[in-house]
């Protein structure tokens, strides 16, 4: 049994749309592989907890090590765009810097105990690059927030010339779901684009009867 034009046109139509849904995680910042560029410092750094924050809770500050000593840092401003949910990887080869986020703005100072870390504290990953492999944090903020990520230095000088990639990807829920669960206007032109498509050359069938 043939199935009437209608109906192939709709199953052809649900399975572009699955095509174009089916994307994973949507990355909104991605540097590439850098050189450490620092223009500023801080005093001390967060110390490294072993416990990396994630989506479930959030993670209390971990405090200050070394301070006052200063570390330099490089920062990256970050649109957190559509998504709540943000994970952030820091590839790091040679295990020369500790990553984490604050919200709207990270601004150190040097009045003990904290020196600033503490303001808009979102998260880390409590641990520089484990074994080689890189490190990952999770943290929620709302939509169209600026998300800052300082790359800051173990140790004064020891991230001069070394590499590193830093990564955010945006979810819109836990469930590690993105544009999989709500399209994307380009998605839905497409869309609507293929399928009238599909009807123009239909119509210009020649009916036999």
């Amino acid at each position: 049994m043939k199935l009437l034009f209608p109906a192939r046109l709709f199953l052809t139509c649900s399975a572009l749309l699955f095509t174009v849904a089916a994307a994973r995680a949507e990355i909104i910042f991605d540097t590439g592989l850098v050189t450490f560029t620092p223009t500023v410092t801080e005093f001390g750094r967060l110390s490294r907890s072993g416990s990396a924050s994630d989506w479930a809770t959030a993670k209390p500050f971990p405090g200050v090590f070394g301070a006052p000593g200063l570390r330099a840092y490089e920062a990256f401003t970050v649109s957190s765009s559509l998504y709540p949910f943000l994970q952030i990887t820091l590839d790091d080869p040679f295990g020369a810097f500790v990553d984490s986020a604050y919200l709207n703005f990270f601004a150190p100072v040097n009045v003990a105990p904290n020196y600033g870390l503490n303001v808009n504290y979102l998260g880390d990953p409590g641990l520089s690059e484990p074994f080689g492999n890189p490190s990952f944090f999770q943290v929620v903020a709302a939509t169209g927030s600026n998300v800052v990520i300082p790359i800051t230095e173990l140790a004064l000088g020891g991230g001069t010339g070394r590499p590193f990639e830093l990564i955010v990807e945006g979810f819109f829920d836990t469930e590690y779901n993105d544009a999989s669960t709500v399209p994307e206007p380009s998605y839905v032109i497409l869309l609507g684009c293929a399928c009238a498509a599909i009807g123009v050359l239909r119509s210009k069938r020649r009916v036999v009867h």
